[in-house]
């Protein structure tokens, strides 16, 4: 073997090493979904169609995608057995603060004297001012489900779709939004 020959194949082997080693940053993303709970690490390490489609396209999907798409996740959100799309304000504040689940405030304001909040998202301080039309209760339940029947590859995650929440948890979320007596519109 000539030395070229040797250099080139040792180098072959430290990059296959090197690719098949877990880079510090894999690691503590992995213990970071981990330490949410194995239900919730499996629900963000998976991909499915929809998923597979924005990382194939790095969430540019071309414009001819596009209405298949947002049909296809319009077609994954299911609704309370109720038929209530509005549900109980205190149970929707609770999925709403909580880290496993909604984790909202870790891109949206909410209540207004909340000091922790990320600003990824809309503020929803005083959402309620939209009123609770069927047309508003419907789009804020369906967004709050599946962000991507709106907008594909939202980086607001599909809570309902993924079973963070339930549909009913989903109703109580929109209360949250919407109820007047909601905290998120007190002044």
């Amino acid at each position: 073997m000539t030395r070229k020959a040797a250099i080139m194949a040792a180098l072959a082997l430290l990059m296959g090493i090197g690719l098949t080693q877990v880079s510090p940053f894999r690691a503590r993303l992995e213990a970071a979904l981990h330490a949410g709970g194995h239900e919730f690490a499996q629900v963000m390490l998976s991909q499915d169609k929809g998923q597979a489609l924005c990382s194939q396209y790095r969430d540019k999907l071309p414009a001819d995608l596009i209405p298949g798409f947002l049909a296809e996740q319009k077609a994954l959100i299911k609704y309370p057995a109720n038929g209530k799309l509005m549900g109980d304000w205190k149970n929707g504040e609770k999925v709403f603060t909580d880290p496993k689940r909604g984790n909202c405030y870790a891109c949206h304001a909410g209540v207004a004297s909340e000091v922790a909040h990320g600003t990824m998202g809309p503020s929803l301080t005083n959402y309620g001012q939209r009123g609770t039309s069927e047309a508003v209760v419907r789009y804020t339940y369906e967004k709050i489900y599946n962000a991507w029947a709106f907008v594909p590859c939202s980086l607001m995650y599909r809570g309902g779709v993924h079973g963070l929440f339930t549909p009913e948890e989903t109703a109580d979320l929109v209360a949250f939004l919407l109820d007047p007596e909601s905290p998120i519109n007190r002044r």
